[in-house]
């Protein structure tokens, strides 16, 4: 029974940390939308008119400086390395839905994270109150 226990402990205590995890990968993600719907309200209210300087990362490694830009579109990553070409609105309607599918996720695993946590503290109980 002790063996059974401590098994049921170190897969709570598994599922705990991937819980964790990916509530950390999901603020990560969070931040960047939240980021990018700032970017493109800023890029919005420029539509007509030219803005810069600005610095666009190419890669990890690279950034370009452009002088002056116009911002009538943007591309939004949709998935699978695929990208649409929206206006500003419609990349911050987009982004907007995002960030709610972010932060109902978010909660989710909030929930989670508490049940998995007292499952965690009920067994640990059990398992001392065997020892005695």
């Amino acid at each position: 029974m002790s063996q059974e226990r401590t098994a049921d402990i170190n897969f709570l205590q598994s599922l705990y940390r991937y819980l964790l995890e990916e509530y950390n990968r999901l603020t990560i993600l969070k931040t960047d939308l939240e980021r990018s719907i700032e970017t493109l309200k800023a890029l919005q209210k420029a539509e007509n008119e030219e803005i810069g300087p600005l610095i666009i990362p190419v890669s990890s490694f690279l950034s370009l400086i452009v002088e002056g830009a116009k911002a009538k579109e943007a591309l939004i990553l949709m998935g699978g390395n695929i990208y649409a070409k929206m206006a500003p609105e419609e990349a911050i309607k987009e982004a907007e839905e995002r960030l709610d599918e972010v932060n109902r996720g978010m909660s989710e695993i909030s929930l989670n994270l508490a049940k998995v946590q007292l499952e965690m503290e009920k067994a640990q109980r059990g398992k001392a109150t065997r020892a005695r």
